[in-house]
């Protein structure tokens, strides 16, 4: 069975909540449910309240069960069964015991790469040259360039080898150097994106100005809410761009945005467009108010203009009539011509 729940507004602006149970290719819509706030948590207590009122138990699924036996969890735990019913906080200490593990192999995993990276720098000149000219190059594809990044790992070899043939080799000697050679081959190319990343990073170490990965992270910081403190200290660990450099970049990328939206208009104005405008908010919002503002929940709208090359641009005015209409929307207009439509028919 599968759960949908989606989130909207009625004519008052009000959080409606809308649920749906699909089960056997048929879909049941069997909730709507009013809330005035709307997060992660409010969402949660509505869905075990729905759960609750459908006798919905929170019960161990079979997948579940194999993950437990998979990781000897059963020794520990050896009342387990499939379809026994545990409560959000055993679920997560028991199947989900493992959950920061990668975190922690990560960690020691960026550990041996720094240690790694100071040995040969003090030991080996020609990587050290090496890193010299790979921080050129970047530094070029950014700068003079403009070209974005390359996180594939074969598209980076070729991008750094053709732009200096003195780099051939260069990025398979980091790979053979960081990845055991015992490693499965698809965590081998996982860990080959890893590698792209630190080549940015140790670039980015020798020349500040080599910033392009790190402000990609400060975007997505940006997004995901981050706030200015928390980016700056990312930032003096040399993992992201300063706060004010993202700033700054948003302003440039908000800039750009709006002088590509009036080349458009130039170059394919005798066109005709059709524009479609969409109004959402997201459901993300402060749980706790403080002394600025009491939700951070966001109205947002796109708009999309979709050009129809074979047409040519409506006029404003045509024959002394203009297309826009003072009565808006005239729905017995519509009506009729529906109905003549379909006379025709």
């Amino acid at each position: 069975m599968a759960i949908i729940i989606d989130e909207t507004t009625d004519d008052c602006a009000q959080s409606v909540i809308n649920t749906l149970f699909c089960y056997h290719n048929e879909t049941k819509f069997v909730s709507v449910d009013f809330l005035e706030r709307v997060n992660n948590t409010t969402m949660g207590q509505l869905l075990t309240t729905i759960f609750t009122h459908f006798n919905i138990s929170f019960n161990l699924p079979q997948l579940a069960y194999q993950k437990c036996q998979k990781e000897n969890i059963l020794e520990t735990y050896p009342y387990l069964e499939i379809g026994k019913q545990l409560c959000h906080l055993h679920y997560c200490k028991i199947v989900e015991s493992n959950r920061n593990k990668n975190k922690k192999k990560i960690e020691r995993l960026l550990y041996k790469w720094l240690t790694y990276i100071s040995l040969v720098l003090y030991r080996d000149p020609i990587f050290a040259s090496n890193i010299k000219i790979l921080t050129t190059v970047l530094f070029n594809k950014q700068r003079q360039e403009s070209a974005g990044l390359e996180l594939d790992p074969i598209q980076f070899q070729l991008m750094i080898e053709d732009a200096n043939p003195e780099l051939k080799g260069f990025f398979p000697s980091m790979v053979n150097a960081i990845i055991p050679k015992d490693r499965s081959e698809y965590n081998k190319q996982e860990t080959k994106k890893s590698i792209v990343v630190l080549c940015y990073i140790i670039a980015g170490l020798r020349n500040k100005f080599v910033n392009q990965f790190k402000t990609e992270v400060g975007l997505y910081l940006v997004a995901s809410g981050a706030t200015w403190e928390a980016i700056d200290i990312i930032s003096s660990i040399g993992y992201s761009a300063c706060a004010k450099t993202v700033m700054d970049y948003q302003k440039k990328i908000q800039l750009n945005h709006i002088i590509k939206i009036e080349d458009h208009f130039l170059e394919k104005g005798d066109c005709m467009h059709i524009y479609n405008i969409d109004d959402y908010h997201d459901i993300h919002e402060k749980r706790r108010p403080d002394t600025v503002t009491t939700s951070m929940a966001k109205h947002f709208f796109t708009c999309v203009a979709k050009p129809v090359m074979e047409c040519f641009a409506v006029p404003i005015v045509f024959n002394g009539v203009s297309v826009h209409n003072p009565n808006n929307v005239e729905v017995p207009r519509i009506c009729w011509y529906l109905l003549e439509l379909v006379k025709e028919y």
